[in-house]
């Protein structure tokens, strides 16, 4: 590898490191991405990707034009709708949209291997702190309590040190769950899941002699995440379809498709979880959250319950979305402080038909473009795997998902104008 090669691929190992830290939402200054709390992230952002504009000597698209373009005609419709203007809204979704435009037509498919190579990185770290911890009893998470490199997003993180975050969680589990470099174990669980599609794609669902695979999914088991071992579920049938040989799959497949969705689904911490998802009740969570003790700490709806307080949100505004007009949802109307973490709702509510039929289209098409891209994977796996995470996380919205659902839109399907090296991370 040349020295202009080698710096190639460092400068992108960073950038991406970079866009990844922000994706991790641990404290506020990574979760300024999306919040703009702290203005200094979004400026970071914008320069990255203002930076790799110069580099790589990008130019606007035609295809990224009409979707700026889309937006703004949204923006107004919305505006005439509600009579007024949100100027955080009208910067912030464009902004995201650029910088995730920038990554994808500079590096192609490339971002996604960085993002293999760092998230496998950093579970593997994790899982050595992890494992330190419950080794000692806890004095890892103790003697580290109280101790966050930034101020940590939520109440909810103890501790955190940029590979590792340690919560504060009370859930009945035969070991602790880790929630690796992420805020909570579910968001490192997608991050993890993210990470092992990456390298089904570069391999071609290759388990020997991969173990980058392996550090994923030990990674992932940590968690004891639910929406994880869902959407592991899809990654191990993608796998079974693609390793049982032709006429074969016709009585094979379904069998051991079955089986393992069974057996995921029939583990504990997973039963559990599923059971407290369909049993959380609005009235209920409306009581709490009007109740002195919560007033000023908001409460989050869980997924299913999430996602009907957004598509209520929908039919009340199904064309346009509410857009940047917050106080026009049922709960706020309602001056309950509960927040949705719906990714699909939240499209749904903020955006409308309009806005909804685009991210389906968009994901659909960019699912289809990687796995021609890699040869290899299926057609429809990225699909499903956004879909998953949308269901439980707002995370779809943030640059890094964006440069994924909108892979093919920004131009992955293009070749590179300027020189780009082919890298290849080393696993």
């Amino acid at each position: 590898m040349t020295d202009k090669s080698k710096s190639s691929l460092y400068f992108e190992r960073a950038a991406v490191g970079f866009l990844l830290y922000s994706a991790t939402g641990v404290t506020v200054f990574a979760r300024s991405s999306m919040t703009w709390e702290n203005l200094l992230m979004p400026v970071l952002l914008a320069g990255l990707a203002a930076f790799i504009t110069l580099r790589y000597r990008l130019t606007i698209s035609r295809r990224f034009t009409l979707l700026i373009g889309g937006f703004l005609a949204l923006f107004i419709a919305q505006t005439f709708v509600f009579g007024s203007i949100h100027p955080k809204y009208l910067l912030l979704y464009p902004l995201n949209f650029w910088v995730a435009y920038c990554f994808v037509k500079a590096m192609q498919e490339r971002v996604l291997i960085h993002l293999e190579y760092l998230i496998t990185r950093f579970a593997a770290i994790s899982l050595a702190i992890w494992s330190a911890n419950i080794l000692t009893g806890g004095a890892v998470q103790q003697a580290l309590h109280g101790f966050s490199v930034g101020q940590p997003y939520a109440s909810i993180v103890d501790s955190y040190i940029l590979v590792q975050s340690f919560i504060n969680e009370h859930v009945e589990s035969f070991l602790p769950r880790n929630s690796g470099f992420a805020w909570e174990p579910g968001a490192f669980a997608v991050l993890c899941c993210l990470g092992l599609m990456a390298n089904f794609y570069r391999t071609g669902f290759a388990l020997k002699r991969n173990p980058a695979a392996w550090v994923l999914l030990a990674a992932l088991v940590s968690s004891q995440s639910t929406t994880g071992f869902s959407i592991l579920m899809i990654l191990i049938v993608f796998k079974l379809w693609h390793d049982i040989p032709g006429a074969a799959r016709l009585v094979l497949f379904p069998a051991a498709a079955a089986a393992v969705v069974v057996g995921l689904i029939s583990l504990p911490f997973m039963q559990s979880k599923i059971e407290e998802l369909w049993a959380q009740n609005l009235n209920d969570l409306a009581y709490s959250a009007s109740q002195d003790w919560n007033v000023a700490e908001p409460l989050a709806a869980q997924r299913f319950l999430s996602f009907q307080l957004d598509f209520s949100d929908y039919l009340r505004y199904p064309m346009t979305g509410y857009g940047g007009e917050d106080d026009a949802m049922l709960v706020r109307q309602d001056a309950l402080n509960i927040v949705s973490i719906s990714g699909i709702g939240k499209i749904f509510a903020r955006f409308g038909t309009f806005g909804f039929a685009f991210f389906a289209w968009a994901t659909v098409t960019s699912s289809r473009s990687l796995s021609r891209k890699f040869g290899a994977g299926s057609p429809v796996m990225l699909t499903l795997y956004i879909f998953m995470v949308s269901v439980s996380y707002s995370l779809i919205e943030h640059p890094v998902f964006l440069a994924l659902w909108c892979f093919a839109f920004f131009g992955g399907e293009a070749e590179a104008r300027s020189e780009r090296p082919k890298m290849v991370a080393v696993s």
